[in-house]
């Protein structure tokens, strides 16, 4: 009998040879078992004879087999997590062949059983990290490695029975029973069961291969390509596939996508794609083709080098050129080929190298299998996209933005089936519709967020927790590799001949151009590469994919401008924080207080000179609230006592009356002298801790009182963005740096493994830096020149062509560079950084560095004179700056700089540590203008205001004033704005003005808004665009720019100001005017008032808090009255014309009465989001009169792109909501 399975030419396995293999199999099985029973636990060998036996072929249960598989699972649990002894004993026991898999073909119709059953599988077949405790540590335990290596070859067997009894067959009934209930119909046992059985399907899938059975197995069946054939074949694959494109079953979308990803894990998604196609047969022809190239240049190189003396010879060589220990050539004694072959390290001791510096080894590879594989696989790949990939990435991304997973691991499924199913749609045809969900900007932005979490979770490792780098830098590696796919993708795109597709990558395109974070990303990733923890399969895609986007990135700017945002840091000063001074005691505040205080404070109190001008104890613009300012007006005040300043004191103190009339802490503002004396006692002697707030603003009015030469400054870093012209030399320089390009030159390293395109994008970027940076020795080094060598010797076939090319043009260079510069031999030895790229192509010297200045040389006599003139100018160091008088003043020397008259003075130690300061640049005083130039100003502008450049014109009459500062003045005395002043604006000259004076005077009776502009628009005699009618109307004072925050004063307006400044009442002034200028809102004529001198800015503050309340509640009475009137008039009429939707109407009465009870019960007043839940309420949702209903019942529209919902906020009032429902449900 043949003791082997044999196979047809399909790959099918004989069932007969199969048979027989089993039962010789289970024979020698049985007698090894025997042998390991005296290591079985007698109560658990017990239990499993208890559970059946087989009588012939057929399997018997025993009476208690419930029972006894009840107690298998409690024997697990209490097993002990460092050695899983009970789980290895089970194992010995073939229980789970013997027994456990026989009943479940047998007896799965009886649930008694089959429940019990289905959990103990489920803890047999978890993997092996879940079944062992965790450890953090780093030391190698010899035992735990034996352990989970006998696991592993426990779960092997495992797999390899389930493909033998056909256990799918058995679990695609259960899952289709299951699935066919329905998500309504199940009940929680059906649901546990459902899911048990996917996660046992898990767990068999999830067992690796053995790597000795993948290596004999390259090109036919595997276990594992066993059980993904049953899955197929008895319909388990089409059951996940409904499971994930089913919107009721979301629970188990992300269990189900695992699956999917370890069905597909040892096969390449371009293979699959290429099968049985003309590029597949041709991509074979051109390997076969180059590997017999290969090996023809190779037997000729042999020929060649061929040694012509017997092959046995093993006479005495000697070594020419190579000296020994004396003056005599060196005597070899062994039989040598090469010169490269002597070695004197044959009788060394191997040093060993330590496991945390080894190089980090890829063990992901991709297998071939059968044909018969790759093509059903082929064929569920294909039906997986077409059915269920966009809905499932969708349900699988909402899970994992909304944090509901089971695994930290469940993003990377996610992030594979993006990179497996988009390549294989790229390379089988490419339709978008397939992968819509995964091509869009926010899934650019979730790979990229995951990316940089990957990065930031690679820094917090040590060094010593290698194990943990590599499992994050694998699922780095898979991110990576999706982004790379995307890009893919997106250039594919780009070259697409539909215009639609052209457009929305053109979108996407421009938003990872433009934001600084993608074109980062590759720099930023490059620069962490290190050999111990990073697979060079993951540099090589890392590579790649920086390759694709500078090249789109080329593409993009060779024909366009790109303006992209750009991130700088800058040096933000701010004082250093004081520590906080320990509280005085209540003795020593009445101390202080009955000593000098408190008779100061009522002499202050009782003279007439208090003056609250120049106090500010409220501000408007603060961000802090009114009860915040009032807190820190207090506590000013005690600082203002404590510090003898009581005449500002009291004036904060009568300032914060007038703002806070009625607080208790300042009392009221018509009490006697001796009660505000008592209050001000109150405020002095409150011991309180400053609240954060307090400190802050009392701290930036310290900085800004106190000398700025005295206050202690550190730098902290801010972040400024702004937009800016991109350009390729300064982006090609972020890659010039010794780590990037070291990672570049170690992976050229394995040029004859590589493929093409990972060679060409290697040579690619170390060919821009040579040329376009002219950063060529940056690679002058010399583990590069040996890779260089290699190649120049390699066969010359064409995929080396490029290679070649660019290995010459480097030692060309070099060649060139070391005979101007002998000493370089030496810098090779180093990778080099741009400053040293600089110094070589320069010189070592220094002299021939560009902007390269001699060092000053001083004489005794200016340096007499230097101490002369110090001496003079001392004295007034304080308000002059010392080195730019002396340097002036020099007469000695004339060309000496203000920064070399500072080295010298320090250099002579004219100053001291204490007095340093005083050599510091002081700040040029800002030049004002005066009344005279504002006036030139005015008439130059009204003169040259319709010229194409009217600051250029203006700047050459007034020549000591630059453009900025003529373009600051013009806008803040004549309210010009910058657009009016820019050269691209259009040219209106002084008859177009009239014109449109005209014309606006006529219509803008009759028509507002865009209509007003589409007259004008039509009637206007020369060509013009809505903007720039808008401008000029906005320009001439005809409207006013909505987008500006201040008001520009007119003349009329300004009289109308003038008009009723006479009364004393200065509300009765801001209403009057508002009446008049209903156009103008209370804070510009606030604002106005103030700044013309008849409102104090404290008068003007405590004005708009009480003209805001007044409008606050006008607008809220005048809402109601149009809300109940809108109410009657146009809901009935609305409904009348939705009588189709009355599904839709009673949803929305149901959201109106939830409101109202909300409000009688728990007095809740939130917004409420109107949320569709069925396919009918969105349906209504769209239409425009259903639309008009929801802005009858007082519901606000979504304002912005960020909001999806109508809502109904707390301004509805219950009447109007009470009066729409009656209307709703009569």
């Amino acid at each position: 009998v043949s003791t082997q399975s044999t196979g047809n030419e399909n790959g099918v396995i004989d069932d007969t040879a199969q048979d027989d293999d089993d039962n010789i199999d289970d024979d020698n099985d049985g007698f090894e078992a025997d042998l390991n029973n005296d290591a079985i636990d007698p109560d658990i060998l017990a239990t499993i004879a208890a559970l059946g036996s087989f009588e012939g072929s057929n399997y018997v249960k025993g009476e208690e087999c419930a029972i006894c598989v009840t107690d298998l699972i409690k024997f697990l649990r209490l097993e002990d997590k460092k050695t899983c002894d009970i789980r290895i004993q089970l194992a010995l026991s073939r229980v789970m062949e013997k027994d456990l898999l026989p009943i479940l073909t047998t007896y799965f119709d009886e649930h008694d059983i089959i429940d019990p059953l289905i959990r103990l599988i489920v803890n047999l077949t978890m993997p092996v990290l879940l079944c062992f405790e965790k450890e953090e540590t780093t030391k190698i335990d010899k035992l735990r490695t034996k352990l989970h290596l006998e696991v592993n070859g426990y779960l092997r067997s495992y797999k390899h029975q389930f493909v033998v009894f056909n256990v799918m067959k058995i679990f695609s009934t259960q899952l289709g029973h299951l699935l066919k209930l329905g998500r309504t119909n199940r009940n929680d046992e059906d649901d546990l069961m459902l899911e048990r059985i996917l996660i046992i399907i898990r767990n068999i899938l999830h067992v690796p291969a053995d790597s000795y059975e993948d290596l004999q197995l390259q090109h036919s069946l595997s276990v594992h390509d066993k059980l993904v054939l049953s899955l197929i074949e008895y319909g388990v694959a089409d059951l996940l596939l409904y499971l994930c494109g089913n919107k009721e079953e979301e629970q188990h979308c992300l269990l189900a996508l695992e699956i999917i990803s370890l069905i597909f894990r040892d096969f390449d998604a371009k293979t699959l794609a290429l099968q049985n196609t003309n590029y597949d047969q041709s991509k074979v022809d051109k390997e076969l083709q180059e590997i017999k190239q290969r090996e023809a240049l190779q037997k000729q190189k042999n020929v060649r080098t061929k040694n012509t003396r017997h092959s046995r010879f093993g006479g005495t060589f000697v070594v020419c050129g190579k000296k020994s220990i004396t003056e005599k050539d060196l005597i070899y004694h062994k039989n040598i080929k090469k010169i490269k072959d002597l070695s004197f390290d044959d009788e060394k001791t191997i040093q060993r190298h330590s496991r945390h510096n080894a190089i980090a080894e890829d063990q992901s590879e991709y297998r071939s299998s059968t044909v018969e594989t790759r093509q059903k696989l082929k064929g569920l790949a294909q039906k997986f996209l077409d059915v269920c990939y966009n809905l499932l990435m969708k349900k699988a991304k909402s899970l994992l933005c909304r944090g509901q997973t089971s695994s930290d691991t469940d993003e990377s499924f996610y992030i594979w089936a993006c990179t497996f199913f988009m390549e294989f749609n790229r390379c089988s045809g490419f339709k978008l519709e397939l992968v819509a969900e995964t091509l869009s900007i926010d899934t650019f932005s979730y790979v990229l967020q995951i990316i940089f979490k990957m990065h930031e979770n690679l820094k917090g490792f040590s060094a010593k927790m290698v194990d943990q780098m590599l499992e994050c830098n694998k699922r780095l590696h898979k991110a990576v590799k999706a982004y790379r796919e995307m890009l893919e993708n997106l250039s594919l795109m780009l070259s697409s001949s539909d215009s639609k597709i052209r457009s929305i990558a053109s979108v996407i395109q421009n938003n990872i151009f433009y934001q600084q974070e993608y074109r980062e990303l590759p720099t930023l990733l490059l620069k962490q590469f290190h050999k111990r923890f990073c697979t060079k399969t993951y540099l090589v895609d890392l590579i790649e994919c920086t390759h694709i986007y500078i090249k789109m990135l080329e593409v993009f700017t060779k024909d366009n401008t790109l303006i992209v945002q750009e991130t700088k840091k800058k040096a933000k000063k701010k004082s250093v924080k004081k520590k906080k001074k320990n509280l005085l005691s209540e003795r020593e505040m009445k101390e202080m207080w009955e000593g000098d205080i408190e008779k100061e404070v009522l002499n202050v109190l009782s003279s007439a000179k208090i003056s609250t001008m120049n106090v500010r104890p409220f501000d408007a613009s603060s961000d802090y609230s009114l009860e915040q300012q009032r807190i820190t007006c207090k506590h000013k005040i005690q600082d203002l006592l404590k510090s003898g300043s009581f005449d500002e004191a009291v004036a904060m103190y009568k300032a914060a009356q007038e703002v806070w009339p009625n607080s208790p802490s300042f009392g009221m503002p018509d009490m006697a002298i001796i009660d505000e004396v008592n209050v001000m006692k109150s405020i002095f002697m409150s011991n309180e801790d400053i609240p954060d707030f307090v400190s802050n603003d009392i701290n930036e009015e310290r900085n800004q009182q106190e000398d700025p030469r005295t206050s202690e400054i550190t730098a902290s870093e801010i972040h400024s963005v702004k937009e800016q012209k991109f350009e390729n030399t300064n982006y090609l320089m972020l890659y010039a740096r010794p780590g990037i390009v070291q990672s570049y030159c170690y992976l050229l390293q394995f040029f004859e493994t590589n493929s093409f395109l990972t060679n060409h994008a290697t040579v690619k970027m170390l060919y821009r830096l040579a040329t376009k940076l002219a950063m060529t020795p940056l690679m002058y080094q010399i583990s590069f020149f040996i890779t260089l060598r290699k190649i120049l010797a390699a066969p010359k076939v064409d995929s080396f062509k490029e290679l070649k090319k660019f290995a010459a043009y480097i030692v060309r260079k070099f060649t060139v560079s070391i005979k101007e510069s002998p000493m370089m031999c030496v810098d090779t030895v180093f990778w080099k950084t741009t400053d040293d790229v600089v110094m070589i192509d320069h010189g070592y010297d220094g002299d021939k560095l560009p902007n390269n200045k001699q060092s000053v040389q001083w004489t005794a006599q200016e340096e007499e004179e230097i101490k002369t003139l110090y001496d003079k100018w001392i004295d007034k160091a304080r308000a002059i700056d010392l080195c730019e008088m002396i340097a002036q003043d020099m007469t000695t020397s004339s060309d000496k700089s203000r920064m070399d008259v500072k080295k010298k003075i320090i250099e002579l130690k004219l100053v001291t540590e204490g007095n340093a300061d005083i050599l510091k640049k002081k700040p040029k005083n800002k030049v004002e203008w005066l009344p005279d130039e504002r006036e030139a100003l005015r008439n130059l502008y009204e003169e040259f205001q319709y010229e194409r450049d009217p600051v250029a014109l203006i700047q050459e009459k007034l020549d000591t004033k630059s453009r900025k500062k003529i373009v600051k003045e013009l806008e803040t005395l004549l309210g010009v704005r910058k657009c009016d002043l820019s050269t691209s604006r259009s040219i209106w000259n002084k008859d177009d003005d009239e014109e449109l004076r005209i014309l606006y005077g006529h219509l803008s009776e009759t028509h507002t808004g865009t209509s007003l502009l589409d007259h004008i628009q039509e009637k206007i005699p020369k060509p013009r665009t809505a903007k720039e009618i808008k401008d000029a109307l906005i320009r001439l004072k005809l409207q006013r720019d909505e987008s500006s925050s201040s008001h520009f004063w007119t003349k009329g307006e300004l009289a109308v100001i003038t008009k009723y400044e006479k009364l004393l009442s200065k509300k009765e002034t801001v209403l009057n005017i508002r009446r008049d200028l209903p156009h103008i809102d209370n804070s510009c004529v606030i604002q106005q008032l103030v700044h013309m001198g008849q409102l104090t800015t404290m008068e003007g503050a405590q004005l708009l808090m009480e003209l805001s309340d007044i409008d606050s509640d006008a607008e809220s009475e005048e809402e109601e009255e149009e809300e109940e009137e809108y109410d009657f008039f146009d809901i009935p009429k609305h409904l009348r014309k939705l009588e189709h939707c009355q599904e839709a109407i009673k949803w929305l009465a149901g959201i109106c009465q939830n409101i109202l009870s909300n409000r009688e019960d728990l007095l809740d007043y939130d917004t409420v989001f109107i949320i569709p839940t069925q396919d009918e309420h969105g349906d209504a949702l769209g239409d425009a009169t259903f639309q008009d209903l929801l802005k009858c019942l007082g519901a606000v529209p979504p304002l912005s792109s960020c909001e999806n919902y109508w809502k109904i906020t707390s301004d509805v009032s219950d009447n109007l909501l009470s009066k729409g429902l009656g209307l709703l449900t009569g």
